[in-house]
């Protein structure tokens, strides 16, 4: 498995080490999709666009290079998720 195929180390950081190492992005937030300053939270209504694949490095950079700002992170194993976290936390 290369390293662009691998979840980001970083994804898994958002949630607490009990929790699932399989860290998927739900939805990815896109400032000029929203009528919005800011993305509300957790994937929900404008400006979010359904991604549901692994966080790995090649999902996040492509969301970034496609000009989206924001990802909903969820993982199983905690009751923090989804998560709402800036594409610039995680690469």
């Amino acid at each position: 498995m290369s390293s662009n195929d691998e979840i980001l180390k970083s994804a898994q950081a958002q949630f607490p080490p009990s929790a699932n190492k399989r860290v998927r992005v739900l939805n990815a937030w896109r400032r000029e999709d929203s009528t919005l300053e800011r993305p509300a939270p957790n994937g929900w209504e404008d400006g979010w666009t359904g991604v549901h694949q692994l966080a790995t490095y090649a999902v996040v950079a492509k969301l970034r290079d496609q000009g989206f700002t924001v990802v909903n992170l969820e993982t199983g194993g905690t009751t923090r998720s989804p998560r709402d976290v800036q594409i610039t936390d995680l690469i």
